[in-house]
């Protein structure tokens, strides 16, 4: 998962909240379950939208120090896709590459140690909220 230092305190997409330092995942305000392999995919993936994550990299953050093989990778996605609904098509396999995060993320907050700082090193207004667009169709996908 993202450092506190750089992660947002909340990623928005579809109808669900991630909040990253609380290892929460929301709909509606309310807590879903969801297990810590799946929330550390998720919390990835949401973090780079529209960016093709390739399996080593997910798997090298999602399961750091341990041997695991690209099979447990596919579970954790599939269990992602039941639970974000939508048919699934809120994270797209790139055959050969990866996996893309497709859904419209916005993030908002910022914690303190984020802050932009100018050139003398006080710290500058935040920037508003990003908004990520959908990307354009993946070829082959």
């Amino acid at each position: 998962m993202e450092s506190a230092h750089s992660a947002p305190v909340t990623i928005a997409f579809l109808d669900l909240e991630l909040l990253p330092a609380q290892r929460l995942l929301l709909r509606d305000g309310a807590p879903l379950p969801i297990g810590a392999r799946a929330f550390d995919l998720l919390a990835m993936l949401a973090a780079h939208p529209c960016q093709v994550l390739s399996h080593r990299a997910l798997i090298a953050r999602v399961w750091p120090d341990t041997v695991v093989i690209e099979a447990n990778l596919r579970v954790q996605v599939a269990a992602l896709r039941k639970l974000l609904g939508v048919d699934g098509a809120a994270i797209v396999n790139v055959a050969g590459r990866g996996y893309c995060f497709t859904a419209r993320v916005s993030t908002r907050g910022a914690s303190p140690s984020r802050l932009r700082r100018d050139p003398r090193g006080r710290p500058r207004a935040p920037r508003a909220p990003s908004t990520t667009p959908h990307p354009p169709a993946l070829a082959g996908a």
